[in-house]
């Protein structure tokens, strides 16, 4: 039982539950404790946005943006009670934040309050509604740092020598390993649990190769971890004055003025600091320097613009449209770089974007793919065809042209002739069903067996002439032969079925009727006593040596 002086003691004391290897927060400064906290609710909320307070926070240093309104968490440094002075700084905070009109606000801080200063808080809902409970004080931190105890050895202990540890006791050699690689296996996955138990803001994988090289990759906890802490690379180049090293040098300030990708080779780079997270960082000497951003970062977020190209006559008017897609977006010191292709990945539209002087220059490029067909092909070149001089190009951003620009010339003069090939093979591929991709290049045989195959299509008839020919006959075909016209030249007509083979590919182009002008038989075979069904023979053209091939009509389409 309590007594009345026992009572009285505890009066103007709070008290938290004890939590084994809780952090002393009254030992650390400030900051230290206002980062630890910011932390901890990056990684309990990864959607948060954390707010920069060197130009003033606006009563926020996390903020949540929710459907339902944003969500707003106000983090102090306090660890002793609250005084006026404290108290008119939380007043400060909600008077700031109540212009972001939140849903809610939280105060966090490493302080349970006591009842006097509870009913303080709850009072400023009066004011301010959107204030939530105090449930974030001092007993919620260390209950929420214990399930996370990498959070406190970075900030208060020496956490750096232990990653440095574990990644160094991978490249160690262990002798009689008793299971072989599953035992070596486990032991790199014990590591890396390790490694990943030890930093609040990275974790790490660990590849090793047969080479016995081994690679380490950084990934961020959290939405702005790197940020919190950032990955710094200082570098000194030295770029000679000759044509190879002025154009590195040209290479290396577009990376930096438009981040596009580029690779310095060892023999510019004069020295490399890095300091990286685990100990991955150091002083470092030649090798090839790569600037530019991990391959998945290259492709642009997400973006409901709708891309085209428009190309016009010298008068304004519309000739061709193509549209376009965002590839790949780049952005450096003086603007961005950004990359739009067509549907086929033929065409790529480069457009370099000055920010601070407000130009731009764009550049074509045209290149085959793989394993595009044709027909979806056609409508790009046949907008290529028309960029040419006199005529006009422009950028159209959900079908709005800000700009047209005159071209002095023809983009791909010869593309013209590359529409034609292609049309050809449209309507080979239309005509026959069988479609397949555009082929880098035809050989001589395979352009003679399309140009065959198309002069057919397109309704002409092959005349060729001929000298002898040998055929099958039945015993019937014999004696209607010998009957009708005996030695005698006749008329032919014969249909067959038409192939022919392009890129590999043996395709049925129809039924093929062949009419033989004049033929005769040189032995007509006697049929008698002999059991044969078929009888060979050979024929010789009689006055006249030609034969006349006609693609018979197939019926209309379907579709």
């Amino acid at each position: 039982m309590f007594t009345e002086h026992m009572m009285h003691a505890c009066k103007g004391r709070s008290t938290h539950m004890s939590v084994p290897n809780a952090v002393r927060w009254e030992d650390l400064d400030p900051a230290k404790i206002e980062n630890m906290i910011s932390v901890l609710i990056s990684r309990l909320h990864t959607t948060v946005q954390r707010i920069d307070g060197s130009g003033g926070d606006g009563g926020r240093d996390v903020q949540i943006p929710l459907e339902s309104g944003l969500v707003i968490y106000e983090v102090k440094s306090f660890t002793g009670r609250l005084t006026d002075s404290r108290k008119n700084q939380i007043k400060r905070s909600l008077k700031k934040a109540k212009t972001h009109n939140p849903k809610h606000w939280h105060l966090v801080m490493p302080l349970d309050l006591t009842p006097g200063e509870l009913e303080w808080y709850n009072g400023l809902k009066t004011a301010y509604a959107f204030v939530s409970d105090f449930t974030r004080g001092r007993t919620w931190l260390d209950s929420e740092m214990a399930s996370r105890p990498d959070i406190a050895r970075y900030y208060v202990g020496d956490s750096n020598s232990e990653i440095v540890s574990c990644l160094r006791e991978i490249r160690e050699e262990e002798a009689g390993l008793s299971n072989g690689a599953p035992d070596a296996i486990a032991r790199i996955k014990r590591v890396v649990s390790r490694l990943n138990e030890v930093d609040p803001h990275y974790k790490f994988g660990i590849q090793v190769h047969t080479d016995g090289s081994v690679k380490t990759t950084i990934f961020p906890r959290y939405p702005g971890a790197e940020l919190d802490r950032p990955i710094i690379i200082k570098t000194k180049f030295t770029f000679p004055k000759t044509p190879e090293g002025e154009a590195a040098a040209a290479d290396f300030r577009d990376s930096m003025d438009y981040g596009v990708p580029t690779e310095v080779s060892g023999d510019y780079v004069q020295s490399v600091e890095i300091d990286a997270p685990a100990g991955l960082g150091g002083s470092f000497s030649g090798g090839t320097f790569a600037l530019g951003p991990p391959n998945d970062s290259e492709l642009p977020e997400s973006d409901d613009n709708r891309y085209s190209a428009v190309v016009t006559n010298s008068g304004g008017s519309p000739l061709a449209t193509v549209p376009l897609t965002l590839s790949r977006r780049y952005r450096g010191g003086k603007g961005a770089h950004i990359e739009l292709s067509d549907i086929t990945g033929y065409l790529t539209v480069h457009a370099r974007i000055n920010i601070a002087e407000r130009t731009g220059a764009f550049t074509f490029s045209f290149a085959h793919k793989e394993g595009v067909l044709p027909s979806a092909l056609l409508q790009t070149v046949k907008f290529l065809a028309h960029m040419k001089a006199g005529n006009q190009w422009g950028l159209a951003v959900n079908g709005v042209v800000t700009q047209l620009h005159t071209l002095s010339e023809a983009f791909m003069p010869d593309i013209v002739e590359y529409g034609r090939y292609l049309k050809n093979l449209t309507e080979f591929q239309e005509h026959t069903g069988f479609p397949f991709p555009v082929p880098e290049e035809l050989t001589e045989t395979d352009a003679k067996n399309l140009k065959r195959a198309l002069y057919l299509i397109q309704g002409n008839s092959l005349v060729h002439s001929w000298d002898r020919a040998s055929m099958t006959f039945t015993r019937e075909g014999i004696e209607n032969w010998r009957a009708v016209t005996g030695s005698e030249p006749r008329q032919l007509l014969i249909q067959e079925d038409f192939f022919t083979e392009i890129c590999g590919n043996r395709i049925y182009v129809g039924q093929v009727r062949k009419h033989i002008a004049t033929a005769r038989v040189v032995n007509l075979p006697e049929t008698e006593g002999t059991d044969s069904t078929e009888f060979p023979v050979s024929l010789v053209p009689g006055d006249d040596r030609n034969f006349t091939t006609t693609l018979v009509p197939r019926n209309a389409d379907e579709l």
